[in-house]
């Protein structure tokens, strides 16, 4: 399925009175008009790295690291402090089938410590994000599906900790956690749940394995995140991760 496109919503124009009326209001109130309330060019709801009300700043992603003659993938993960590995899968796309085969000029991006991707074994993407459909309340895919075998470990991307669980409903097993960023992530049709509310998890915690249950055609795993708790607040989950440093 296709990327979803996020439509920016559209600018509201403030008309010159009531630019004028917010301006004198600051005035009167002591403030400088600097500190005045502007209009600004509306983004993504609570985009990445942005804090969301009440929650705690993840670390940023490293800066990327643009390849030069010599270098070799061992080397630049020492430099950027991030396991070879870790940083191969990152930038697996970039790099190519041989991870000792770096050229110069490329640009890869080191993983943010603390995050991983959800699965660790080879997959096939069924579902992008964002693919219009009737079968969604949503009208269009509100998450990136993983083909995975049922019994596939699960792993929390990032630090959070859990918010819900639940055995019902189109999602079949599915568990829900508060990111340290103050994003959602959803991971629906497990075979198999190992976390409570409340419960702290960090990047690479095992919360479940993947199933096949719910309104599924084939074992998978639903991989959704969200601004809120509630459907219809997601947003890329693959752009999400990419701001991490995390390729899938």
């Amino acid at each position: 399925m296709s990327t979803h496109r996020y439509v920016t919503p559209r600018k509201r124009r403030a008309s010159l009175a009531v630019v004028l009326a917010a301006l004198l209001a600051a005035l009167v109130a002591g403030a400088s008009p600097a500190g005045a309330a502007s209009a600004s060019p509306a983004g993504p709801p609570a985009a990445y790295g942005r804090q969301v009300a009440g929650a705690v700043l993840a670390e940023p992603a490293p800066p990327p690291y643009r390849v030069r003659p010599g270098d070799t993938l061992t080397a630049i993960a020492r430099r950027l402090g991030v396991p070879p590995e870790r940083l191969y899968e990152a930038n697996r796309s970039v790099i190519g089938s041989d991870p000792d085969l770096l050229r110069p000029g490329q640009i890869l991006v080191a993983p943010v410590p603390g995050w991983t991707a959800p699965v660790d074994v080879e997959y096939e993407i069924s579902a992008e994000y964002g693919v219009p459909g009737d079968s969604w309340i949503a009208g269009y895919h509100t998450g990136v599906d993983l083909a995975v075998p049922t019994g596939t470990p699960v792993y929390s991307v990032g630090p959070g900790e859990v918010h819900s669980t639940s055995t019902e409903g189109p999602y079949g097993n599915h568990l829900l956690i508060r990111m340290a960023d103050g994003h959602y992530v959803l991971y629906a049709h497990l075979d198999r749940m190992s976390g409570a509310p409340g419960d702290r998890v960090e990047g690479g915690t095992r919360i479940g394995d993947s199933g096949n249950t719910g309104n599924s055609t084939g074992p998978h795993l639903h991989f959704e995140v969200r601004t809120g708790t509630d459907y219809g607040t997601d947003i890329d989950p693959v752009a999400y991760l990419a701001s991490y440093g995390i390729e899938i």
